[in-house]
């Protein structure tokens, strides 16, 4: 089992997060904002990469949502 409790992110890192699990699970970024709460969320292990380039100017990739981040969710829906 994901251990969430030592999970410790912004408040927009998780807003982000809300935002690609209403997406389906996987998102689509291109801005330099979403690149750095992703990668906010992929240090945590909520997030990983998919395809695309991290490295072309505007930054281009698919995040998807990993099982921590799916237990990271519904425990913070629980908490309110």
């Amino acid at each position: 089992m994901f251990s969430t409790l030592d999970v410790r992110i912004s408040a927009e890192a998780r807003a982000f997060l809300r935002t690609v699990r209403h997406a389906g699970g996987s998102l689509h970024v291109e801005q330099e904002w979403q690149v750095d709460l992703a990668k906010e969320c992929a240090r945590n292990g909520l997030l990983g990469f998919a395809g695309g380039s991290i490295g072309r100017v505007p930054p281009v990739s698919r995040v998807e949502l990993t099982g921590k981040a799916y237990a990271y969710l519904d425990r913070m829906m629980r908490a309110h």
